[in-house]
């Protein structure tokens, strides 16, 4: 069975959404962050929280995450990738789930874990009905992708990265879509 972890880059500094830290913005019974740790570890994955911005604040509403600090956050969120990539390793495939996605839903996180078989090559992505042409989240990325994930840097990500791997991407056809939350509602 392929080892899998789950990166959730939560370092940001939430311009958009004001003087609050969206992360940590009440969302249902906890908040946007928890909300997506929790669902990541009902489907079984270990996650570890990359942290920056009130880093203290952000690790204590993620229960059971292991966080580590990202020293260069205010650079991107491609430093929070690399710096999560690099902390996860060794493992088989690394899943890419933004904190700021609180609708994700366990059975998507299980289908693109069951997509993946531990293939080092193999990116599998959710490909959501209302955007079918837009890589959606979350993302695994077999270990052949875990050394260029840990070199990101800027405000980038790994967008750059699926445009030139856009061919390996294995699409998991998921319901609906899966709007990230940048301003308050």
């Amino acid at each position: 069975m392929a080892i899998v972890r789950a990166v959730v880059p939560a370092a940001g500094l939430s311009r958009r959404f004001g003087s609050e830290n969206k992360l940590l913005h009440h969302y249902g019974d906890s908040t946007l962050v928890g909300t997506v740790v929790r669902t990541l570890q009902d489907a079984g994955l270990p996650v570890i929280v990359v942290t920056g911005h009130e880093a203290e604040r952000v690790a204590a509403v993620c229960v059971g995450a292991e966080s580590v600090f990202n020293p260069d956050y205010e650079e991107g969120i491609g430093t929070s990738v690399a710096c999560g990539v690099r902390h996860a390793v060794p493992c088989d495939g690394i899943m890419i789930a933004l904190a700021d996605m609180p609708g994700l839903a366990r059975s998507t996180v299980e289908m693109l874990i069951g997509a993946f078989d531990g293939n080092p090559e193999r990116i599998v992505a959710a490909r959501y009905a209302a955007e079918p042409e837009r890589v959606g989240h979350p993302i695994v990325f077999g270990a052949a992708y875990h050394g260029d994930l840990g070199a990101l840097k800027g405000d980038v990500g790994a967008r750059d990265l699926l445009k030139h791997w856009r061919e390996r991407i294995v699409w998991v056809d998921c319901e609906g879509g899966l709007a990230d939350i940048d301003v308050p509602p």
